[in-house]
């Protein structure tokens, strides 16, 4: 414990809050007095809360983000501005109101309770000759350093949460994937939208105007009707096929009816690439799980076909504990770029939105693998 540096990491650490913590009461004492800067307190908290972060170096701890914005105008008043209505500014003042009152009192302490033992073993010996006093003073020395060592982890913690930037990081990464799950919802609409204009809703037009002349030929022959009604036949078989794949793009019924093993293996038999499925799944999972997984599975194939140039496809899926892994590997080309498709970018966020993690590995010369972890409880 003593020849170990985590501990006098610790006290240094301890000892710098408690130095820092009289100068921090010392300046709120002096804005009390000229209450004319109690204005500018907040604004002198966040430097305090920059040195602070810093200070995690001196635990080892890796030193959190600032949680603070830049303008997005130029000038003084936008920064003011800004600052003032940061919730990030009043944590920080918040902090150092703690620090000059709570933790200053508890870091003495904890200070107090290293150093008095300390003093005592080396001191003691010299003026009573009892060294069995000394071996007892050692034991409270190491106990001080545990617990000056258990609240130096505490404090970092609690700057780590209350003055680092994850809160405002995982904010906006949460708006910017909500702002791209919107994009990509809204491409999807405009899609199935064109299908239906393009495919479904023409040969119905057309079903309709063959059904016009079929009842105006009647008139003259049933022959020609009858080559009319069977091209109208042809014409709605058509559509229905052409319904049926649309439907199947938005929610395929076999995935509703028979699970995912079942609707891997119908994505696997109608692969352009001859692909093998190896799923075991003890038990049916949450739609929301099975149609993600179902759709990342599909997207995968459908690059594969389109740009890896392989001659096969794995498909595997298993339950590890309680999240879903699925794995679509090639022996393709290679290469390809995470972020280059739409299609996987989209779905990646779709994962993200169950905290899922969609991950894509291709090295030069392959294999490419798409890698899908989904969280999942007993439906």
């Amino acid at each position: 414990m003593l020849g170990s540096a985590a501990p006098w990491r610790a006290l240094a650490y301890l000892l710098t809050s408690c130095v820092l913590g009289v100068l921090v009461m010392a300046a709120i004492g002096f804005a009390l007095v000229f209450f004319v800067l109690l204005p500018i307190t907040p604004l002198a908290a966040t430097r305090l809360a920059a040195l602070e972060r810093r200070r995690l170096a001196l635990l080892g701890r890796p030193v959190p983000p600032s949680p603070h914005r830049q303008p997005r105008q130029p000038g003084l008043a936008a920064w003011l501005r800004l600052r003032y209505a940061e919730p990030a500014t009043w944590r920080a003042f918040a902090y150092a109101v703690l620090l000059a009152t709570v933790v200053l009192v508890v870091d003495l302490a904890a200070v107090a309770a290293v150093a008095a033992p300390a003093y005592a073993a080396f001191i003691w010996p010299f003026f009573d000759g009892r060294w069995v006093a000394s071996i007892g003073f050692v034991a409270l020395l190491i106990i001080g350093l545990i617990l000056a060592t258990l609240l130096a982890t505490a404090q970092a913690t609690l700057v780590s949460g209350l003055l680092g930037g994850q809160i405002e990081q995982q904010v906006q990464d949460l708006t910017r994937s909500r702002a791209r799950l919107v994009d990509v919802f809204e491409a999807q609409r405009r899609q199935i939208e064109r299908d239906l204009h393009d495919g479904a809703q023409q040969r119905l037009v057309g079903l309709s105007v063959t059904l016009g002349w079929a009842a105006y030929e009647l008139q003259s022959g049933p022959q020609a009707a009858r080559d009319l009604v069977t091209k109208a036949g042809e014409q709605a078989q058509a559509a229905l096929r052409e319904l049926r794949e649309l439907v199947r793009g938005i929610h395929p019924q076999v995935l509703t009816d028979h699970g995912l093993p079942a609707a891997i293996t119908e994505l696997a038999d109608r692969s352009a690439v001859p692909a093998t499925v190896e799923f075991a799944l003890a038990r049916r999972l949450p739609s929301t799980v099975e149609s993600t997984a179902y759709f990342v599975v599909a997207e995968a194939l459908t690059n594969v076909a389109k740009h890896a140039g392989a001659a096969q496809i794995a498909i595997s899926g298993r339950l590890s504990g309680s999240r879903l892994v699925v794995e679509v590997s090639d022996d393709g080309l290679g290469g390809a770029d995470p972020a280059g498709g739409a299609g996987l970018a989209g779905l990646a966020e779709r994962v993200a939105a169950i905290d899922g993690v969609l991950t894509l590995s291709s090295p030069l010369g392959g294999p490419t693998v798409v890698h899908l972890e989904l969280p999942c409880s007993a439906s």
